[in-house]
Parts: structure tokens; C-alpha cells; sequence
């Protein structure tokens, strides 16, 4: 038999399928009825802070402290001389490499200096002769633009040498009558982490092919996921923290963009406190601070929340019964939850026997 609602069971009925007038804001429950029912209430405490609780964030490393060691020349990988996870230092090899390309470049440095000598010789040369009148002015003028072409060529070909990874010393010693070499050495450009290898000993590279990533992970970045509803509160140099590692630090920007598909804000955090407790890749949920004058937050027991379909309740205690106030869970633990909503004026929330409560004013129940 279809049951019909009358007083207080059809007015929360009303506040519950979200069909609130005025008169069902407040239910008369008699303290006979409360205590047939089992209800029991509890205050729910302010939390010492507002913060965003239980956002989901990916560790990330900061790109300028993220370095690609890269081949400067096509060659045969010799030998690779650290491996993943290794800590190195600025200037350590890394690997070696065996390239031709780079014993063709010593070659053509050779020459683009000999070139530049005899061009510095051809214009002493010419303006001594020029000075005694002896050359026409525009065969001096064609002598210093060949010893700047010279000049330049040279330069060009030092260079070439440089990003193949060679010093000055080296470079000096080779115009001093050092052998040509094929070797080239690939070093760490900072002091880091060597996060990433991507080729072996034994195989042949292309140019610019990468070979190692090295990395600073102190400090991190934290990329974290915020619903567009909690985002309001957010503002760049909120305070950030990882509880299960006790990593902290701020944030640094706030996205302007939202995602479309899950309709959340990405938030950059540096972490600067215990960072090297986290690991970039990995998964962990965030706390932000929230600004100044947002919804403040409540910690109440998981069992004195209504859930209705979509909405999440509490029965907040009147002089004449309860009244449902909707909330919004933030954080839900194992035994109480941080909720916001217009609990400020509530001074206790119906706990036990809420089942049987809700049962009653749904006319479910006995």
C-alpha cells in the first residue's frame, strides 16, 4: 500500500527531494519522538585552518632544472658510463662516442686557422706597402675584407668544436701539435639525477640524438587537479602540503583555462620543504590553503551526513527539531569528513539514529 506524508515526515520529505519551501525549512520532531528514535547529536568542530583537502597531484620536475645530454655529432656510442638513478656531478662523463664527423671538424678548424695566419701576413703585407704608396688603396681594402672572412671562418669553426664538446685547452693543445681525435665525451651540464638513458653501448646515433636526461629534484613541482567549485578560494602563494610525506610550499600559478572533460583547474605548487621525500611521476593527494574570507570548514562524523540522491545533508538541531542544511564534502575519512556549508549559527547535528530518522520522514519506516 502506497503510504501518504503528513506533517513533519511530508515537510523533509520536501527539503530532501530538494522541493524547499519556506515553511518546510524547519521540522517539529517532539523530544518523545527523539527519544523513540535513538537520536543522538554531536557539535561539529571548526577546522584551525581552511584548506582545499584531498586533491588529486602529480609530482613533476620544474623545466629548468630538467637537462637533455644529446649527441653533437652522428657517431658510435663506446661506452656509457652511468646508469639511471645515479647522482653525477657537473662536468662528469657520462659516455664516450667514436665519430669521424669529429675528426673532419678538428681537420677544417686546422685549415680555417692556417687560412686566418695567412691572411693576417697578406694584410701586414699590404699596409706596409700601402703606407709607402706602392699599392693602389682598394687592393688594401680587399686584403683586410679576406682577412675578415678569416677571421669569421675561424670563429665559425671553433664553435663547431665547442658544442662538439671540446675545451679550450683541448682545442689549444690541438693547434700546439696534438693528434686529431674521433673521441667525443658527453658530460653532465649540472649537478643532478639521471632520470632518463635512452640509448646503449654499440649503437650508432644520428646528430642531436638524446642519450641521457639529467635532473635537479629539489625542489619539485606539484601539478594538482582542483574541481572548478573548490578552485574559488585558491590564490597563487597559498600554502600547499603533501601529508603522507609532510612535504609543503606554495603555490606559484593558477590556471586560467579549465579542463573540459572532468571541468577542473590545474594548479602549479613548488615544494620546497622535504621535497626529496617525493618522486616526479608520482600520484599523491595535496592540501591547499584557502584564501581569506572563503566558506569556512567543518569536521563532522561520517555518520551524521544524509545522503539523498545527489545531495549531501545534515539535520542541524532548532528549538522546535531539525532542519536540513545541505553541505559540500571536501574530505571524507574514516570516521569524519570536512564539509563546507551554513553551519556557522549550528550548534549540534543530529548523529544517532539517523537512519531511523530518515526511514520515518521518508515514510519507509514503521
Amino acid at each position: 500500500m502506497r503510504k501518504s506524508f503528513t506533517g513533519p515526515a511530508l515537510a523533509v520529505w520536501f527539503v530532501l527531494s530538494g522541493f524547499v519551501p519556506v515553511q518546510a525549512q524547519e521540522v517539529a520532531v517532539t523530544p518523545a519522538q527523539i527519544k523513540a528514535l535513538g537520536i543522538t547529536v554531536v557539535r561539529p568542530e571548526a577546522e584551525a585552518k581552511s584548506e582545499v583537502l584531498g586533491l588529486a597531484a602529480e609530482v613533476m620536475v620544474p623545466n629548468n632544472q630538467l637537462h637533455v645530454v644529446s649527441t653533437p655529432l652522428a657517431g658510435l656510442v663506446e661506452s656509457v658510463l652511468v646508469a639511471v638513478n645515479e647522482p653525477v656531478k657537473r662536468g662528469q662523463i657520462l659516455a664516450r662516442l667514436q665519430s669521424s664527423a669529429l675528426a673532419e671538424a678538428q681537420r677544417a678548424y686546422l685549415q680555417a686557422s692556417t687560412q686566418r695566419e695567412l691572411a693576417r701576413a697578406n694584410l701586414d703585407r699590404d699596409q706596409k706597402l700601402a703606407a709607402e704608396g706602392l699599392i693602389a688603396e682598394s687592393r688594401l681594402l680587399s686584403t683586410k675584407a679576406g682577412h675578415v672572412d678569416a677571421t669569421a671562418l675561424l670563429a665559425e669553426r671553433r664553435h663547431a668544436l665547442k658544442l662538439a664538446g671540446m675545451s679550450d685547452a683541448a682545442i689549444a693543445g690541438m693547434q700546439s701539435g696534438s693528434a686529431i681525435t674521433s673521441a667525443v665525451n658527453l658530460k653532465a651540464p649540472v649537478d643532478g639525477i639521471v632520470i632518463a638513458q635512452m640509448a646503449q653501448a654499440g649503437q650508432r646515433l644520428e646528430a642531436f640524438t638524446p642519450v641521457y636526461t639529467v635532473a635537479r629534484l629539489d625542489p619539485l613541482w606539484l601539478e594538482i587537479q582542483v574541481p572548478l567549485a573548490r578552485a574559488a578560494g585558491v590564490r597563487e602563494g597559498a600554502a600547499v602540503r603533501v601529508p603522507s610525506v609532510d612535504a609543503a610550499g606554495r603555490i606559484i600559478s593558477v590556471g586560467r583555462s579549465v579542463t573540459p572533460e572532468s571541468q577542473t583547474v590545474m594548479l602549479r605548487a613548488l615544494i620546497t620543504t622535504n621535497a626529496t621525500k617525493l618522486r616526479p611521476g608520482q600520484y599523491v593527494e595535496a592540501a591547499v590553503a584557502a584564501a581569506e574570507g572563503t566558506a569556512k570548514q567543518w569536521r563532522v562524523p561520517n555518520a551524521a551526513l544524509l545522503r539523498h540522491e545527489t545531495r549531501v545533508l545534515v539535520l542541524a538541531r532548532t528549538a522546535k527539531g531539525f532542519r536540513a542544511v545541505p553541505v559540500t564534502v571536501l574530505n571524507e575519512g574514516a570516521t569524519s569528513a570536512v564539509v563546507s556549508g551554513a553551519l556557522q549559527e549550528v550548534r549540534e547535528i543530529a548523529l544517532g539514529g539517523l537512519a531511523a530518522l530518515k526511514g520515518q520522514l521518508l515514510g519507509i519506516g514503521g
